[in-house]
C-alpha cells in the first residue's frame, strides 16, 4: 500500500502528483475508489447501532430528530444529517419502504410550514417537538440563518431528489419557499445573517473546506458560484512535510477561527466522489486538499503514534462544541471553540471523521483507525462523538451528526457515491425558474439544476 501512496504523492516533498503514467493509473484509481462491497455481519450491526439513536431521539409529535442527545434542537445542518441517515437505513435495510415514507413525510412537512428567518431562510435552530424558531438561550425567537447549514440540507435534499424523483414535488417545494437575495450574490459569494434590531444583518461567510462543499450545494440547485468555486484567498503550512491550504483571512479580525478539519473534504468524496462532474465543479486545488488532509494525520500517526482524525465534536461541558483541527489560527493539531479559544483537554479522534475516512480511503491506516473505533458505541444508544487523545477514555456524547455520518459512510460501502444526475423530466423547480417575475423576486439562478 506505501507503493499505492506514493503513486498519488511525492512523498519527499508532500506535492501531490498531477500526472501519472499509464502503468500505474489503474492502481491509484483503486486507491481513489475507497471501499466496496456488501456490508459484513459486523458492519451490518454498527448500522443498527447508529439507527438506535434515531429511534430514542424522535418526536412523533413533528416527526424531527434532536440534533444532540435528549436536547429538544434541530439544525438545517442535523435535519440534513437526518435525511441522509433515512436514505443510508432505507438503502442497508435496516428499516423498510413503509418506515422510510413515513418519517419522510413528517420532516417534509416541517420543512414547507416551519417559520423563516425574516420571511427569508430557515433560521438556526427550531425546537423539535413544538417547532418553534430558537435563538441561542432556547428561547422562542430568531437568530438568524447560517449558510452552511442551509448549505447542507440543500446538498442533501438534491441527493435525496436525484435518487428518489417521486418526492421532487415535495422536495422542491421546500426551497421554492426560501428567498435568496441576502444569501448569496451574482459572483456566488455567500453570506449568513444574524439578528440586529429585528433586521437580517448580512456578514460574508466565507471559510475553507466547508465555502466549497456549500458553493456545490448551491450549483447543485442552479446557482452559479464562481466566487466560492476556487479557495482563494488562501496561504499554505507545512505539516510533516505535507502541504495544507488554510484561510488566508486574518482571523483576529473576524473573532473566529480558521480550522483546517476533516468532515467536509471527506464528505465531497462520500457524496460526489472523485469525479470533478463539470456543472458542480470546484477548484483542482480542492482535490489536492482532500488528499492531503488524509494524508497528513495519516503521518501524524506514523510518525508521533497518535491516532489521528480530526473534525468538530460536541462535548458534554464548556464550550459544548470543539473544532480538532489539523491546523487553525496559526498552530497545527490544536483543539478550539469557536470563537478561538484552546480547549487540549477535548482532543479526540472523532468517530465521525475516522468512519468516513476509512469508507473513502481503503488502507492500512485506516483500518487501524477503525480498530480503536468500532467498539465506541453504547448498543441501545447509538455511536459517541469519538476517543479522546490524551486518556483514551470515549467522548461519550451522542449526537445526530456522528451517527448519520457512521450510516452514510456504510452507505457508500454498499452502493458508492450518494450522487447521481437528475433526470432531465419537467419538473416543478425548473418550471418556476421559468418565470422571470418569480426568479427576480426571491434570486433564484437563471439557469437550471442538475
Amino acid at each position: 500500500m506505501c507503493a499505492v501512496l506514493c503513486l498519488v504523492f511525492v512523498c519527499s516533498c508532500g506535492v501531490i502528483v498531477r500526472s501519472i503514467d499509464e502503468g500505474t493509473e489503474k492502481a491509484v484509481n483503486v486507491f481513489k475508489e475507497g471501499r466496496r462491497g456488501r456490508l459484513s455481519d459486523e458492519e451490518q450491526l454498527w448500522a443498527k447501532v447508529a439507527w438506535k439513536y434515531f429511534e430514542n431521539n424522535y418526536n412523533p409529535q413533528t416527526g424531527l430528530v434532536n440534533a444532540k442527545d435528549a436536547s429538544q434542537v434541530v439544525t438545517m445542518e442535523s435535519i440534513g444529517d437526518y435525511i441522509v441517515a433515512l436514505m443510508a437505513a432505507r438503502e442497508l435495510d435496516v428499516i423498510g419502504k413503509h418506515e422510510f415514507d413515513r418519517r419522510l413525510s413528517l420532516v417534509f412537512g416541517f420543512l414547507n410550514t416551519m417559520k423563516l428567518a425574516f420571511g427569508e431562510l430557515p433560521n438556526v435552530n427550531y425546537h423539535s417537538v413544538n417547532m418553534q424558531a430558537l435563538n441561542y438561550a432556547a428561547k422562542p425567537g430568531v437568530i438568524g440563518w447560517q449558510v452552511h447549514h442551509i448549505g447542507r440540507l440543500m446538498t442533501v435534499l438534491r441527493l435525496l431528489r436525484n435518487k428518489y424523483a417521486y418526492y421532487g414535488e415535495y422536495v422542491d417545494r421546500v426551497i421554492l419557499r426560501w428567498s435568496f437575495c441576502n444569501c448569496v450574490d451574482r459572483e456566488g459569494n455567500l453570506y449568513s445573517a444574524v439578528n440586529v434590531n429585528e433586521k437580517a444583518a448580512k456578514f460574508l461567510d466565507a471559510k475553507h473546506g466547508l465555502k466549497e462543499y456549500t458553493a456545490r450545494s448551491f450549483k447543485a440547485w442552479g446557482f452559479d458560484m464562481e466566487a466560492t468555486s476556487t479557495i482563494d484567498p488562501v496561504e499554505t503550512i507545512r505539516i510533516n512535510d505535507i502541504e495544507i491550504y488554510f484561510d488566508g483571512n486574518d482571523e483576529r479580525a473576524s473573532n473566529s477561527n480558521n480550522a483546517v478539519t476533516s468532515m467536509p473534504y471527506f464528505l465531497t468524496l462520500l457524496e460526489f466522489g472523485w469525479e470533478n462532474i463539470p456543472y458542480l465543479s470546484l477548484d483542482k486545488r480542492y482535490y489536492e486538499q482532500i488528499l492531503n488532509v488524509y494524508e497528513v494525520q495519516k503521518r501524524r500517526h506514523e510518525r508521533e503514534d497518535i491516532f489521528t482524525a480530526r473534525a468538530k465534536h460536541e462535548v458534554s461541558t464548556e464550550p459544548f462544541t470543539v473544532y480538532d483541527a489539523v491546523f487553525s489560527n496559526g498552530y497545527k493539531w490544536t483543539t478550539i471553540s469557536s470563537s478561538g479559544v484552546y480547549f487540549p483537554q477535548h482532543s479526540a479522534v472523532s468517530t465521525k471523521a475516522a468512519f468516513a475516512m476509512w469508507a473513502a480511503f481503503k488502507t492500512p491506516y485506516t483500518d487501524l483507525l477503525m480498530l480503536i473505533t468500532s467498539s465506541l458505541f453504547d448498543p441501545a444508544r447509538g455511536w459517541y462523538e469519538g476517543r479522546l487523545e490524551k486518556t483514551g477514555d470515549a467522548v461519550r456524547t451522542l449526537t445526530c451528526q456522528t451517527n448519520a455520518i457512521v450510516l452514510e459512510s456504510l452507505m457508500f460501502k454498499k452502493s458508492g457515491r450518494l450522487y447521481e444526475q437528475a433526470h432531465e423530466e419537467d419538473d416543478l423547480y425548473r418550471i418556476y425558474l421559468r418565470d422571470e417575475f418569480k426568479l427576480l423576486k426571491k434570486c433564484f439562478p437563471l439557469k437550471k439544476s442538475n
